[in-house]
């Protein structure tokens, strides 16, 4: 019982707004017993008439306003969660969700989809099919997806049929909602099938035509294949799903047209079968058709367009094509398309949406040449609508010479004469003779129509039977499991004009709506039934009556099939028929004659009654073409049009069989042999669709019922009137209503008891929700306990097995009780409050006064006290004053007469002292100038007498310098002249100290000079204090005194500047010592070169030598050819190691830029030392052609059974221990390359790459970020070795020199191959790598970031936190799992020297990954998002900022801007415009669209104020001002296609100046030590040659320190051959 007392909130009909909110201002009970209730209007809140009743019980009395539900409820995402679930309800809250541009609800089972009128890709992006994929019904909002996925999760776990019927009138959405199921069938299933291609990356050789033969890796690096531009989603469908959306243009442009009530109507009812193997993968697809408008081809009303494809055509084809049909590009020219007059659908580039059919056509295998004689045809069609008839008194006449005829003709291949005869004529055959009788204008007119409308039909079914063929061929029919079939049907119609498309239209319609009430009655009796409640049958209104009215014997569609098959049948016959037959008990109910009208009849469907026009239903039911026509089509020689009718045969032929072997049931039960008859289109419409419910029968049903919100197509605005009117024509208020008959509010046990067990006692409550250990059983005593005492009526509810049934109004009840004890509540909280706040509050005031009362008091007695101070203080100031004025005169009349005295004295001595001052000056003068003429002369003088010495000294070193040039070539006196230089060094050296120790004696003199010139400044002071005693005697000294500094200075002038003069000599003496070392080292490196030759011409001819000693022990001895053979063999392989050794070495050990590096810290004995290099080379060579042992080794013992050092904080690994596997393989590499083992080291680094790439793909979930950093480490040095080779051999000539152009160019393209096998794998290595951990950080980032309350004291409640006691929970993350999963990446890549750079881009695509995959679950989560959510939010991604901080990270929350955003817009007031326009200022990197659903999903607490709605409509409004490409819910987890950019090639390579390669002891690898040893002893036994070689073969060399430095430093360039 509804409580309509005063301040009640109800609905009132309105025939503008269709329902209006009001409340009830008063209820009275009048004298006759009746009650008066008196409504207002809350909008204009003016009083509406008073309503009379007979009770305020809504069960008793019908006529009582509906009730309006709780704030809380209103905009609910399903229907059948309201309290007061009647059709204002329904209404206003699909209004207030679409207002909020929520465009999905829920009624029960089925979807409520609004039209938005405007494009929201954002809404079906792949993100969004991501987050609904393996999500249940319920768990997100409601979304198309989330039907699609039940049917999908149904299919896969009952595997069972499925079947999603989509429907709506036209302009609702249907096609674009089948169109978004089918792409997210194809995603879905393509994103649970795809293979990580990354992971499984193989490494191959490339085949012999490369020269090189050089290993490679299949490179997925983006940067290496720009041309890849694919997208990543699409190329993830296989190409049976690209074939089903393919079918979508396709089927669109066939079959879709432009109407006043849609852009792209659908006219035509569409039956997708979507076919599932047993592995639940898409295997094919199967189109089924109904009733395609074939009117429409020949006529379009005011406004409205032909099917797409022709003027797709016009504005796709090319002019040489048209040429070829004869087309124009003036749509105005073809009659058949210019009679809407609007040709363009304003968005749409119909040549762009040619290309995009064509490309389909292509894609399920109709090639462009097929595709050119489909367009001949449609060409064709157009030019036969342009025939023109001309009208004569009686008949038609046609000239046989009409253009358009004459075009239409060839292009479909008619016979002109035969074509435009039967046009005009037509023919009546009796049983002797054949009629030709003439047609009428009108006649003439339908025949040539009804042969366009008949190729166009048969073209569309060739169409659809193709594409069923190309995606469920025969083989494809024996492998199906299951389906998933979408339904775009037409919805209900009603016109001002309806006839038979209208009429098939609601027919299929009103079955549909029969299945669909069966099936929720069927469904509510089995919930009931599930949870073993009591329940009573539902009565629900059946259409059984319309149906059997149409399809019944003596139906509709038997009477019009009857009068089609007459000769002379009319529609005004058959509607008299009808009246006859029809218009009496029983089918009068259903079957009306209108008053008015004789050609109509109305029909009473479940909408509303509806009347048709009689007019043309004959001849559209007939469909036929005459029979002349029909011969003339068949003998086309278009071939491609041959096929096409050959579809309409097969179709006929297949319609006919059912027709018999129906027929011959009947048969069986009669005796005469039934007549079989052509059929109709009713007929066959009637059959397709007891097909099409049939199949629909025996598949698990899922409706969407789509909605056009206004007649405007205007976006985002709601006519209340016409959706109330669609939402009772699609059964969706027929639903409601049957639901309210049972119990339509349904609460499991945990929710009932989490929202209403405040209305009980604490303590029946308290126990269950404290204790841990609750059980379901105490949950649901709680919820009985609940209703025991808030509700009275024990009908009203149902305990079932898992949720209570509620009778309409309860829960608002509950509701309303809820709010009074939470009010009451909060009431005595204030109360209490209050209380003590102003018992506080008066003891201050007390305190205050009393507080006062003192401080005056004191105050008064202070006065007292300070006045009598101020007396005493008086006469003490005067006394004071008047002292002070007495002393001040006196000072100043004593200052004023010691100033004029002192003023007077100085006047006299200023004037003495500037006469002697001008006196001192003139001698000065005369000094100064005669001292500056004596060392101008003794200057010139001396700077003649340097210049000839020098001179002369020249000539003289010229001579010697001739002398010393022709004697150092002479080989035999180098040696003579090496001495003589070094004696010349030493002799310049000893001259050379001795011009400084002669430079420090005259600093010394001078120092003297400076003391001395100190002493007379002392005595020229003692002079002056002596002045005033002895003036006549102070004047003459001075005089003396000054004559004796003037000479001094002089003095102290020369002295410096010979200083300057030796200063000049000393660094002549210093140009010509290293012009002499110059010279010294220039002849060194002539002898040097001298040296090598001489070497060169010794070893050549050692060769020879050993040559000819061969040649004749094998005449002499005739050995046999085996050992001859070794011997050639051996000498061939010393030869070549040799010659390779000095060719390929990058540089000599005698070059200046000599620079050691390290090779192994194996014991290299020293008594080895004495063997040769070419011994070495030997050895060398030998041990790196066995592969064999090599690879086995370098595999399973270094690579599989390395042991990596550990991580971590606490760990100090050194390079050597890190770097050691890459630092041997440096070395093998190398050396393999020096000895010219080119073949072998292919093969080497071939299996390298495998083994490393396989090691890191096959990794423990445990391992991996240690493991990963520690291989990418060791590839990175790898790839800086090969590039640092690479750049040595381009910029070093001497390889250049050394080598022929083709060798030169073969080791090059060797290298370069190389480095970009390196650059591949480390590619590929980070990519594994960071994917790996971004799979393990998903498990735990949204449980960590997003669930975890941290911080205490503002903990949120759970949804349902019973459920998480009763069920076991999902494991649980913290924010310290994610903070120690940061922390071991961070220190794995420290630990393993990883550069800063790398590392920081590491921590950032991890960090943006965790914000964008937090951000998209946290904005799809509804009834969670609440500003203490935010508060733990901002707590946890805070956490992460100061890990960053104290991790040095850079820009930590710039990667985190989203989360950090989206926690600042939980945690800020939302309640006016203002708080708004603060949120769009703070929240800068969220889109509109992302606010938006952030805000229209805030979750309002109890005591929180509601969101107003007009606060939400600026939200709404914000983002209809921006642009779409704004406007994505979701942030990118995968940029660059799911690919991450290889950082370290951003970063410098590393250093090889000194590297140490490491052996450990543990690893079990003989042979790779043994090499190592080898290349080492190489190392070193070059290096004492090149000692020798230059010179210090004189015991300098020390065998034993060189062998320490050995293992520490290894020269780079003496294994990089």
């Amino acid at each position: 019982m509804g409580v309509y007392d005063a301040g009640t909130h109800c609905w009132y009909p309105d025939a503008q707004h269709g329902w209006i909110p009001v409340e009830i201002v008063s209820n009275e009970k009048l004298p006759n017993n009746k009650y008066q209730i008196i409504l207002k209007n809350e909008s204009t809140s003016k009083n509406l008439p008073p309503i009379l009743v007979n009770s305020l019980n809504d069960e008793v009395e019908k006529n009582l306003p509906s009730l309006r539900n709780p704030r809380i409820l209103e905009a609910s995402e399903d229907l059948t969660s309201l309290s007061y679930l009647n059709e204002p309800a329904v209404l206003h809250a699909i209004k207030v969700r679409y207002a909020n541009l929520n465009i999905y609800t829920y009624s029960g089972m089925v979807l409520i989809a609004t039209n938005p009128f405007e494009k929201i890709d954002q809404l079906y992006s792949p993100d969004v099919i991501q987050a609904y994929a393996g999500k249940r019904k319920g768990e997100l909002e409601p979304h198309l997806f989330a039907i699609a996925e039940d049917a999908y999760c149904c299919m896969k776990e009952r595997i069972e049929n499925q079947t999603i019927v989509v429907s709506g009138e036209s302009g609702a959405g249907k096609t674009v909602s089948a169109k978004y199921i089918m792409r997210y069938f194809a995603s879905v299933e393509s994103n649970n099938n795809i293979t990580n291609n990354n992971s499984n990356i193989q490494i191959n050789t490339i085949n012999n035509n490369n020269p090189n033969n050089i290993p490679s890796i299949n490179n997925n690096n983006p940067q290496s294949n720009n041309s890849s531009t694919a997208n990543p989603k699409h190329d993830d469908m296989s190409e049976t799903e690209k074939r089903i959306l393919a079918t979508n243009p396709i089927m669109e442009s066939f079959g879709n047209a432009k109407t006043t009530r849609n852009d792209n109507s659908s006219r035509f009812g569409k039956y997708l079968e979507i076919l599932f193997d047993k592995n639940i993968s898409i295997i094919g697809a199967r189109i089924k058709t109904y009733l395609l408008e074939r009117s429409r081809l020949v006529f379009q009303p005011k406004t409205e367009r032909n099917y797409h494809i022709f003027y797709q055509m016009l504005s796709g084809l090319k002019d040489n094509e048209k040429s070829l049909f004869s087309l124009s590009n003036d749509i105005n020219h073809y009659h058949y398309l210019n009679q809407g007059g609007d040709f363009k659908i304003n968005g749409v580039d119909d040549a762009e949406e040619f290309k995009i059919t064509s490309d389909a056509l292509n894609l399920i295998g109709i090639n462009y040449k097929s595709q050119f004689e489909i367009w001949k045809i449609l060409a064709g069609l157009l030019h036969i609508g342009n025939i023109v008839i001309n009208a004569t008194r009686s008949d038609a006449h046609l000239s046989s010479n009409d253009l358009s005829l004459i075009n239409a003709c060839n292009l479909l291949g008619f016979d002109p004469s035969s074509f435009s005869k039967w046009i005009i004529k037509k023919q009546i055959i009796t049983r002797n003779e054949k009629i030709q009788t003439n047609l009428s204008y009108p006649q003439a007119v339908v025949a040539r129509d009804s042969v366009a409308k008949y190729i166009y039909s048969a073209l569309f079914d060739w169409l659809v039977e193709y594409v069923n063929n190309d995606l469920c061929a025969p083989e494809i029919v024996n492998s199906v499991n299951t389906f998933i079939g979408v339904l775009d049907i037409y919805g209900f119609e009603h016109f001002k004009k309806n006839s038979f498309e209208q009429f098939c239209i609601n027919y299929a319609n009103e079955k549909l709506q029969q299945e669909f009430n069966q099936h929720v009655f069927k469904l509510d009796q089995e919930e009931y039934i599930k949870e073993k409640i009591n329940w009573s049958f539902i009565d629900f209104t059946d259409n059984q009556p319309c149906i059997s009215l149409i399809e019944q014997k003596l139906g509709i569609l038997s009477l019009l099939d009857e009068e089609s098959r007459l000769p002379s049948g009319t529609d005004e016959s058959w509607i008299q028929k009808m009246y006859h037959t029809l218009d009496k008990i029983p089918t009068n109910k259903v079957f009306k004659k209108p008053r008015f009208g004789g050609a109509k009849f109305i029909v009473a469907h479940y909408a509303l009654d509806v009347e048709y026009d009689a007019e043309g239903f004959l001849e559209k039911n007939r469909d036929t073409v005459n029979d002349g026509h029909l011969e003339t089509i068949k003998a086309t020689t278009n071939p491609m049009l041959k096929k096409v009718l050959e579809t309409v045969e097969r179709n006929n032929d297949r319609l006919q069989k059912a027709k018999e072997r129906e027929l011959a049931k009947k048969a069986e039960t009669q005796k005469s042999k039934p007549n079989i008859r052509k059929p109709t289109l009713g007929l066959m419409f009637k059959t397709s669709l007891v097909e099409l419910m049939a199949t629909i029968n025996s598949t698990n049903v899922h409706y969407i019922r789509c909605i056009k919100p206004n007649e405007a197509k205007r976006a985002w605005e709601f006519d209340n009137v016409m959706v109330l009117s669609q939402l009772r024509a699609c059964g969706v208020l027929e639903t409601i209503r049957i639901s309210c008959a049972g119990f339509p509010s349904r609460r499991t046990y945990e929710e009932f008891a989490h929202r209403y067990h405040i209305l009980v006692h604490s303590s029946e409550w308290i126990k269950v929700i404290s204790n841990i250990n609750t059980t379901e059983d105490d949950v649901c005593k709680l919820c009985k306990t609940i209703l025991d005492k808030t509700v009275d009526d024990k009908l009203k509810y149902q305990l079932g097995e898992t949720k209570i049934f509620f009778k309409a109004g309860i829960l608002a009840n509950l509701e309303k009780l809820r709010s009074n004890r939470l009010h009451e509540s909060a009431v005595l909280i204030q109360k209490n409050i209050k209380a003590v706040y102003y018992q506080q509050q008066y003891r201050k005031i007390r305190n205050s006064i009393i507080n006062a009362q003192s401080l005056f008091r004191s105050y008064c007695a202070q006065k007292r006290i300070r006045i009598a101070i101020e007396i005493r203080a008086a006469t003490m100031i005067q006394t004071i004053s008047r002292g002070y004025l007495v002393r001040s005169k006196f000072r100043v009349t004593n200052k004023a007469i010691v100033t004029l005295q002192s003023a007077i004295r100085g006047h006299s001595s200023r004037l003495l002292y500037h006469e002697l001052r001008r006196n001192a000056a003139a001698s000065l003068i005369q000094k100064s100038w005669r001292s500056y003429a004596g060392r101008r002369d003794y200057i010139e003088t001396k700077k003649a007498t340097v210049y000839i010495q020098s001179c002369f000294r020249r000539t003289l070193a010229v001579k010697e310098l001739k002398k010393l040039k022709e004697e150092a070539k002479s080989v035999n006196h180098l040696k003579e002249v090496s001495y003589r230089l070094e004696n010349k060094v030493i002799e310049l050296t000893q001259s050379l100290t001795a011009k400084v120790q002669e430079n420090k004696k005259l600093t010394t003199k001078i120092l003297a000079l400076q003391e001395t010139v100190k002493e007379s400044s002392g005595a020229h002071e003692k002079l002056k204090s002596r002045e005033k005693e002895f003036a006549e005697q102070i004047n003459t000294q001075s005089n003396e005194h000054l004559a004796q500094i003037a000479e001094l200075n002089d003095t102290i002038q020369i002295i410096q500047k010979d200083f300057e003069d030796a200063k000049v000599k000393i660094k002549e003496l210093m140009k010509e010592k290293e012009q002499l070392r110059n010279d010294v080292t220039k002849n060194i490196q002539e002898l040097k070169e001298a040296r090598n030759s001489l070497n060169k011409s010794n070893n050549n001819e050692e060769d020879l030598r050993k040559t000819i000693s061969t040649l004749k022990a094998e005449l002499a001895a005739l050995a046999s050819q085996a050992a001859s053979q070794r011997n050639v063999n051996g000498n061939a392989i010393n030869g070549n190691a040799t010659n390779a050794s000095s060719r390929l070495s990058w540089s000599s050990a005698a070059d200046n830029n000599y620079n050691p590096r390290p090779v192994s810290a194996l014991p290299v004995s020293t008594r080895d030392y004495e063997d040769t290099a070419s011994e070495i080379n030997d050895e060398l060579w030998k041990l790196l052609q066995d592969s064999k042992s090599i690879h086995k080794e370098i595999v399973d013992g270094l690579l599989k059974g390395l042991k990596v050092p550990p991580s971590g904080v606490a760990t100090d690994l050194t390079r050597k221990e890190v770097l050691f596997p890459s630092r041997i393989i440096i070395i093998i590499l190398s050396d393999m390359w020096r000895l010219g083992l080119t073949g072998e080291s292919e093969d080497f680094l071939g299996e390298v790459l495998n083994v490393i790439q396989l090691i890191v793909s096959n990794l423990k979930d445990d391992d991996v970020i240690t493991h990963g950093a520690f291989w990418l480490s060791n590839t990175h040095e790898l790839y800086s070795f090969v590039a640092f080779a690479e750049t040595t051999i381009m910029v070093s000539d001497d390889i250049a020199n050394e080598m022929s152009e083709n060798e030169y160019n073969e080791y090059l393209k060797l290298v370069a191959v190389v480095k970009e096998d390196f650059e591949s794998l480390s590619y590929n290595i980070y990519n594994l790598w960071m994917k790996r951990m971004e799979r393990e950080l998903e498990k735990k980032a949204i449980s960590a970031v997003v669930l975890s309350q941290s911080l205490p004291g503002f903990m949120a409640p759970e949804t349902s936190p019973f459920l998480a006691k009763v069920f076991s929970p999902a494991p649980h993350y913290k924010m310290d799992d994610i903070l120690s999963f940061f922390n071991s990446v961070y220190w794995a890549m420290k630990s393993y020297f990883i550069e800063d750079d790398v590392m920081n881009e590491v921590i950032g695509e991890l960090l943006r990954f965790v914000d964008a995959i937090c951000f998209n679950d946290l904005i799809m989560r509804h009834n969670f998002l609440s500003w203490k959510r935010g508060l733990q939010l901002n707590y946890n991604v805070t956490r992460l900022e100061e890990w960053c901080k104290s991790h040095d990270i850079p820009e930590s929350a710039g990667y985190l801007t989203h989360l950090l955003q989206a926690a600042k817009l939980l945690q800020l007031r939302k309640n006016t415009t203002e708080d708004i326009q603060i949120i769009y200022e703070i929240c800068y990197a969220l889109s509109p669209s992302q606010i938006q659903k952030l805000v229209s999903q805030y979750y309002i607490a109890d005591y929180e104020t509601p969101i107003a709605p007009e606060v939400l409509q600026v939200v709404v409004e914000k983002v209809k001002e921006s642009s779409s490409t704004a406007n994505d819910y979701f942030e990118e987890v995968n940029r660059n296609g799911g690919q991450f950019d290889d950082p370290f090639r951003a970063v410098g390579l590393r250093p090889f100046s000194k590297v140490e390669a490491y052996v450990p002891a543990w690893l079990n690898v003989p042979v790779i030590k043994k090499i190592v040893e080898l290349v080492a002893k190489n190392a070193i036994v070059a290096e004492s040659e090149a000692y020798t070689e230059i010179g210090y073969d004189d015991g300098r060399f020390d065998e034993k320190n060189y062998y320490m430095e050995s293992t520490e430093e290894y020269d780079n360039n003496s294994t990089l051959a």
